[in-house]
Formats: C-alpha cells, structure tokens, sequence
C-alpha cells in the first residue's frame, strides 16, 4: 500500500524543482480526491507546496493550475475564518482567476458574512488588486 505524504513529510523536503513540484501539487490533489486527506491537512500541503513554488520563480504550471483553481472554488467557505484565509492566501501566491471570482461573487450576494471574514476577504483581495 502507497504512503500518503502529510505536511511534515513535505516539510522535510530539500529545494525542490518547479517539475518536481507540479507532480507532488498533483499527488495532494489526487489523495485529496480520493479522500485520502482531510480538508485541513490538504490546505496545509498546498501551504507548504505554494511557499516553496513561489521559492522557484514559475508559475505553477497547466493543466494543474487549472484543476486545483476548481477544486478550491468548490471549497471556497466564508463560514470558516481559516477556510477564508488559506484559500485566499493561494488564490494570490497562485493566481488562481476561477477563485478570485468566486470570491468576489460571494461577498457581493452573501449577506450572512460575519464582519471578521468578510474584512480579511476585502483585505486580501485589496493586496491582490494593488499588485
């Protein structure tokens, strides 16, 4: 039976190629399909794996960036604070178009956004418009 990375094994890793990164972006989103993740644990290796793709000065690349800007778009929930902040975190460190308009849709027809949330979504979507 094939091991599933969790974040401390992607934490151990030394610097690490942008190809080398495409194929372990890809593993997270296939074990996280195949439910052999959890949600948290998934954003946490996405968070390890965005600091070190943004170490290598390439965007991630096609078909994945794709794919895992869906896959956040059906994740997207701004009923949970950390949900909010890890999301938007990579949505900026990958510039992942499909879930910045998610995410400028939701704050303009939900009314239900408690004031904390909905400050460090306009927050953050402030830094990305300035950049």
């Amino acid at each position: 039976m094939e091991k599933v990375m969790k974040k401390e094994d992607y934490s151990e890793l030394l610097w690490m190629s942008a190809d080398e990164l495409y194929l372990l972006f890809g593993q997270a989103l296939t074990d996280f399909k195949n439910r052999k993740l959890s949600r948290k644990e998934f954003f946490d290796i996405l968070d390890e794996l965005t600091m070190r793709q943004g170490d290598t000065y390439e965007n991630l690349k096609e078909p994945l960036r794709s794919e895992l800007d869906d896959e956040l778009c059906g994740l997207w929930n701004t009923e949970n604070y950390a949900d909010v902040d890890i999301i938007t975190s990579l949505l900026i460190n990958l510039g992942l178009k499909k879930t910045y308009n998610e995410i400028k849709k939701s704050i303009t027809f939900a009314t239900n956004i408690s004031p904390k949330i909905l400050e460090e979504i306009e927050m953050q979507l402030k830094k990305l418009e300035t950049m």
